[in-house]
């Protein structure tokens, strides 16, 4: 019997055949193993990206560790070791170092880079703490922590004003280019906005706020006017007419109304565009005060479906807060508001321009919300409710529905 290989022979390399020209030599193929190949592609992107990968931004650093390094260095002059660092100047977050040595080499450079003179960290600083609502006394607290020097409060003022101008002028460019792109868009004059107000503590006891109109058609805020009923610097300098902030006597809730008749005032002169439909938030304070501003009821309202919604929820759970035993399991929980509310609204938004029909869908949703095996009486009660009511005889009827099936479910 023939011996059994145990290997496996080598595949023979090619040597031509007679097909091959004898003058020809073959060439045998350059061959190098995957991971050779791996290796180099990979050496080849890792200085790729060494080239490209620059030391960019800022960074903390001791000087200590920072002094010690340069003292390691050789003079480019002498090429001895001891340089040594010190600090000619200070502007906030910046500085101004010099590199000496025994031989009479000096060298100065800055912490951070300049613009002309100025820094264009200290800046940065400060807007950085106004966007996160925090000021000068924040920012010093912050600084002092970390061991890091922070400037004066003359110069944190400073910067500020300069912040506010250039804010000013970019929310001006920004919305006048709104304006035109609604005018644009919309190929007439007359718009739709929503206008709401925000303040700075919750419970209208704030002393700044700031009242926005949004366009319908673009979603881009079109107009702002921000409020204040009282700043520390307007009181001190009374004679100073340059710095007026204070623009608003009255009370905070008073601010809406007022900055709303602001916005629609200059809205022809400084927008060149009429808002002609006003979408509130359920606050007809603000609506009365500009329904008549281009004439005779020129402006119409409308109101915001999604602040109806919300409103069904917040009333219905102070409800169950005012009246005790509404909430409970089976009852009046926070899940079946939430399942009410939603329903609501979709009530609403399906059936936009028909009331029979959106009554018809409410009723509809709080039966289907308040259905079960227990609750007997909705059958009767559906035979009682009646649709294209009035709304005062419909809230009556759908608090008649909600007394009955509260009162099915206790005796249950």
């Amino acid at each position: 019997m023939p011996k059994y290989r145990t290997k496996r022979t080598k595949n023979r390399s090619f040597h031509g055949n007679r097909f091959t020209n004898a003058n020809q030599s073959v060439e045998e193929p350059a061959t190098a193993s995957a991971s050779k190949l791996i290796m180099n592609d990979f050496s080849e992107l890792k200085d790729e990206v060494n080239g490209r990968n620059k030391l960019k931004g800022n960074r903390i650093m001791d000087i200590f560790i920072l002094n010690c390094v340069f003292s390691a260095v050789c003079c480019p002059q002498c090429l001895k070791t001891g340089l040594k660092l010190t600090e000619d100047s200070r502007f906030g977050l910046c500085s101004d170092f010099t590199l000496t040595c025994k031989c009479g080499y000096m060298n100065g450079f800055t912490s951070t880079a300049k613009i002309g003179r100025k820094s264009t960290l200290n800046p940065l600083l400060v807007l950085g703490l106004r966007l996160i609502g925090k000021g000068f006394t924040a920012g010093k607290k912050l600084l002092c922590i970390v061991n890091l020097p922070f400037m004066s409060k003359s110069t944190f003022r400073r910067y500020e004003d300069q912040l506010l101008k250039a804010v000013r002028c970019a929310a001006d460019k920004n919305m006048k280019e709104a304006a035109a792109e609604v005018r644009t868009k919309t190929k007439t004059s007359s718009c739709g906005v929503s206008v709401d107000g925000t303040w700075q503590r919750r419970g209208h006891n704030s002393l700044n706020g700031c009242v926005s109109a949004i366009s319908i058609d673009t979603g881009k805020v079109l107009d702002l006017e921000p409020m204040s009923l009282y700043c520390r610097y307007c009181d001190k300098k009374k004679n100073n007419d340059d710095h007026v902030c204070s623009n608003h006597v009255g009370s905070s809730a008073s601010m809406e109304t007022v900055g709303a008749y602001r916005i629609f005032d200059r809205s022809k002169q400084c927008k060149r565009l009429k808002y002609t439909k006003y979408y509130g938030d359920g606050d007809s304070n603000g609506f009365n005060a500009v329904k008549d501003i281009y004439g005779p009821d020129s402006v119409e309202k409308l109101e915001c479906i999604g602040h109806v919604q919300k409103r069904v929820g917040s009333r219905l759970r102070n409800l169950k807060k005012k009246q005790k035993g509404l909430g409970g399991k089976g009852k009046l929980t926070d899940k079946l508001i939430d399942k009410l509310q939603n329903y609501y609204g979709i009530a609403i938004r399906s059936n936009i321009g028909n009331l029979q029909n959106m009554q018809s869908a409410v009723i509809a949703a709080f039966y289907h919300c308040c259905s079960g095996k227990t609750n007997k009486c909705i059958n009767n009660a559906r035979k009682k409710a009646t649709v294209g009511v009035s709304i005062n005889e419909l809230f009556m009827k759908v608090k008649f529905l909600w007394t009955n099936l509260l009162a099915c479910q206790m005796i249950s």
